[in-house]
């Protein structure tokens, strides 16, 4: 009986000292593991903070980590150009074919103000709201079919406040009928040279969701807005934060938040649908520069607006216009016609540059003028040209006129303006 105890307390005892073994072996893993998985911070904590930090990082590791955003660009699209000219000063996929969305209408409009013009219509014409006028959907003035008002005040809605309805009512007081007027706009389209666009619609609003079929890019929308610049009444409609629609009982907001908030700005004309964006064609002027930007996909109707005002900043910032020649102006050379006298000839037009700013001494000027011409010559005739210069590129020609009338030399002598 003594020996069976004393094996039995040895086995125990055994027994013991395993279990305990095999304990301080897994801690002993467990740290190593641990070190291991986090080295040291480089930031000098104390080691509280680091044990701290450690166990968070641990904890987290257990959850599943979310997927990594996606930064969401400015805009698929963005050019910059000075009105007059059409220089390019800043694009960034400016070719990319793009649907304008709402920006059709601006189409829309120039062909009904020329129509306007011809005198085949009056701003004060009655247009009576068709069914589908009134149908529209998207944005619009809630216009009732049977309504009656004046051609332009519809026109004026589709372009400050974007109306659908008043879109398709003007299309058809024009043309006779929706498709009908996206024949002229199209037609118009070719004319005013814009390869790259087609018009399915006169309101940019897709026939099903996300189905834009207006296709178009920024080049073309930037030469459609420098057409619509020289629109006076369009113009003037587009430069109005708010304007009253018929007797006043509506009042249309415009729909470009520029107008009135960023200095210069007056037009021209926002477009969205799900597919496009958040699209925009806008134009400011400060003293004797005008701009024309267009933004196109950009992801909020803020950042359309924020990317237009930066880049339209930046060029007034960076650019100034430089006039360099002047019409009638004398230029440093002469010319002999036969044996007469030694005449001076004179500039054809004005020359303005939009240059970056600091670099006008960089233009130079070379005259291509021959020193004898064959008479007679009448006043304003070209018997030259001057080549504008900025290192080495040509940027522009400008004829060289004879300021007087050269009569022929007859057997008493040459004669100079009859004397």
């Amino acid at each position: 009986m003594g020996w069976g105890v004393v094996v039995l307390d040895v086995v125990k005892t055994s027994f013991r000292l395993r279990i305990i073994v095999a304990l301080i072996v897994s801690m002993s893993l467990l740290s190593g593991s641990a070190a291991a998985a986090d080295p040291p911070s480089k930031s000098g904590a104390s080691a509280h903070s680091s044990k701290s930090s450690r166990g968070k990082r641990t904890h987290r590791s257990l959850r599943k980590r979310p997927a990594a955003r996606k930064s969401v660009p400015l805009y698929r699209a963005v050019l910059l150009q000075e009105a007059n000219s059409g220089k390019v000063l800043m694009e960034e996929n400016a070719e990319l074919e793009w649907p304008p969305a709402s920006m059709a209408k601006m189409m829309l409009l120039l062909v009904a103000d020329e129509q306007v013009e011809t005198g085949r219509f009056s701003l004060n014409d009655p247009v009576r709201v068709s069914e589908r006028s009134a149908a529209t959907g998207g944005s619009g003035i809630g216009l009732t079919a049977g309504d009656i008002y004046p051609l332009g005040e519809l026109m004026k809605a589709a372009l400050i406040r974007s109306a659908n309805d008043a879109a398709v009512a003007v299309a058809e007081k024009i043309a006779g009928s929706v498709e009908a007027m996206v024949w002229m706009m199209n037609q118009r389209a070719r004319e005013l040279g814009l390869s790259k666009t087609e018009y399915g619609t006169v309101d940019g609003l897709p026939p099903r969701p996300a189905r834009d079929v207006d296709r178009t890019n920024a080049y073309d929308l930037a030469a459609l807005g420098r057409t619509l610049l020289k629109r006076a009444r369009l113009m003037s409609w587009a430069s109005q934060p708010l304007a009253q629609f018929g007797d006043g009982g509506v009042m249309l907001k415009n729909t470009n938040h520029l107008v009135g908030e960023f200095p210069g700005c007056d037009g021209l004309k926002t477009g969205f649908t799900s597919q496009a964006g958040f699209n925009l064609t806008a134009t400011a002027k400060r003293g004797d520069m005008r701009l024309v930007a267009v933004v196109l996909g950009a992801p909020s109707n803020k950042q359309r607006f924020a990317q237009a005002a930066r880049v339209m900043e930046w060029g007034f910032d960076h650019f100034e216009p430089v006039q360099v020649m002047r019409a009638g102006e004398p230029l440093p050379v002469n010319f002999r016609v036969g044996y007469g006298p030694v005449i001076q000839p004179v500039a054809a037009r004005d020359v303005k540059l939009i240059l970056a700013r600091g670099s006008a001494s960089d233009i130079r000027f070379e005259y291509r003028v021959p020193p004898n011409i064959a008479g007679p010559l009448q006043s304003g005739a070209t018997v030259g040209s001057v080549l504008v210069r900025k290192k080495g590129e040509i940027l522009t020609e400008v004829a060289a006129l004879c300021p007087i009338d050269v009569v022929s030399p007859s057997q008493f002598g040459p004669s100079i303006n009859g004397y």
